[in-house]
């Protein structure tokens, strides 16, 4: 019988991108994929681009939502158990696996009630709801970041799944070139505040497609090397390989990757994002000394200047060598280890 496994995952790139590293694995291995989204996420166009069967189901989240919205997304809940259940029943999946989320909560609940073996993956160094939750259902948790979950839960600390093979990268020994990511929409703040600095650096420059132009016009009085500005970069293992050092958010994949490369990073996180997790995602990093953590309310161009300069070759070695010591061999690979596992 063949490998049938059932993908769980939606809303979100940091819930999707590294599960289709895990689904490209698993394909080449030859395992039989189905995927089980939301109607309203970024899977609706990921996922049939990869060439997987995406299960679409009624979503609705429950965290901090007012009672006539509570009462409404109760009513969705019990939909979307059926919507799942007849999904389980067509695909037949031999093992599931729910990357947390809206996607994933009630899977993982059909999976426990049909005796499926189910395993989760949590992308952050704070577990979301979701997967709070999925830790007591699961048969294996996987984890990003060590100390994610609670010792009782037996979490496995894998990284996370990335689209790409990390290029060999030395430490530098300056910092001539510079990456701005604001993650996929861009940053606002950071956009505006790089635009001002004065150190001189070659810069390339992920704006996010709303402010492509604004970055653009704002850096025509920029007394260096004219920057490279884009909307959103294609090749990221081009761009971590060609920076010295990286400004960005922290979410948990670009967490990943900074790793991944060894990339120097100072990291402003979102100071929005749910539990400050982006703040926590931070400081896994710059509580070894493998970055630097400055929150978005000190961000200015002089700060911004005073860190890049400060910035000799001994302290790049030292974050560079702190980077190489967090790192993970292959997260998907180890995941799709467990899935094809035959279980007992």
């Amino acid at each position: 019988m063949s490998d049938k496994i059932l993908i769980m995952a939606g809303g979100t790139g940091g819930h999707i991108f590294p599960a289709l590293a895990i689904a490209a694995e698993l394909k080449k291995r030859g395992a039989n994929i189905a995927w089980l989204g939301t109607k309203q996420g970024m899977e609706n166009t990921l996922v049939p681009k990869h060439g997987y069967q995406l299960y679409r189901v009624n979503s609705s989240g429950v965290r901090g939502k007012s009672i006539v919205t509570l009462f409404k997304a109760f009513f969705i809940l019990i939909l979307s158990f059926f919507q799942i259940l007849f999904v389980f029943i067509k695909v037949r999946p031999n093992q599931v696996i729910g990357m947390g989320g809206y996607a994933s909560g009630m899977g993982g609940v059909v999976a426990r009630v049909l005796f499926i073996p189910l395993a989760i993956h949590e992308q952050n160094t704070i577990p979301g709801t979701t997967n709070l939750i999925l830790s007591r259902l699961a048969r294996r948790t996987f984890q990003a970041f060590k100390d994610s979950f609670k010792a009782r839960v037996g979490a496995i600390t894998v990284g996370n799944p990335l689209s790409f093979v990390a290029k060999p990268k030395t430490s530098p020994v300056s910092v001539k070139n510079l990456l701005v990511l604001g993650g996929s929409l861009g940053a606002k703040k950071i956009n505006e505040t790089v635009t001002k600095i004065k150190t001189p650096v070659n810069i390339w420059h992920q704006t996010g497609k709303q402010h492509l132009d604004s970055t653009k016009a704002l850096y025509q009085n920029h007394a260096g090397a004219e920057p490279k500005v884009e909307a959103f970069i294609e090749s990221m293992n081009e761009a971590y390989k060609w920076a010295d050092v990286v400004i960005c958010r922290a979410g948990a994949m670009t967490v990943s990757e900074l790793i991944a490369t060894k990339s120097i990073a100072i990291l402003v996180p979102f100071p929005f994002a749910v539990d400050d997790h982006q703040t926590s995602n931070a400081k896994y990093l710059t509580d070894v000394g493998a970055g630097i953590l400055l929150q978005e309310y000190r961000l200015s161009e002089k700060l911004l200047d005073e860190i890049l300069q400060s910035l000799d070759e001994a302290n790049l070695r030292g974050m560079s060598d702190k980077l190489e010591t967090l790192q993970q061999p292959n997260p998907a690979r180890v995941i799709a280890d467990y899935l094809l596992m035959p279980k007992r």
